[in-house]
């Protein structure tokens, strides 16, 4: 019994091995961002997408968020989020030091029987 509950309470405890959610990118339209955005996309999702993140790809992100989606924001919050997104993730930002995912958190991560995430297809 005492064995069992011991590897509950193991189990229950947080990780230090556990990567930290990274933050969005700092600049004007972030806090809009978080309100509007974080609470369906992760920033790590965001960050995903940032190098094929043009000003068109993101204003059809956003526009589908807000028509099929419903996403609580008016024409001048859209607008806002889509000068930040350009800004902060769009492929012309020469600053990557803000990028907060690690580059290699997902490499050679298995994630189902003969798959990998960032390298090549494994045997079973």
């Amino acid at each position: 019994m005492n064995r069992t509950l011991w590897t509950v309470t193991l189990m229950l405890m947080p990780s230090g091995l556990a990567l930290a959610e990274p933050e969005a990118a700092p600049g004007e339209g972030r806090e809009l961002f978080i309100a509007r955005c974080s609470s369906c996309h992760s920033v790590d999702y965001v960050e995903m997408h940032a190098r094929f993140g043009t000003r068109a790809l993101w204003e059809s992100q956003v526009t589908k968020m807000r028509n099929a989606y419903k996403a609580p924001m008016s024409d001048e919050d859209a607008q806002i989020i889509l000068n930040y997104l350009e800004r902060q993730y769009g492929p012309g930002r020469t600053d990557t030091s803000q990028s907060t995912t690690p580059r290699s958190s997902m490499s050679k991560t298995s994630v189902a029987s003969g798959l990998m995430v960032g390298g090549a297809p494994r045997s079973p």
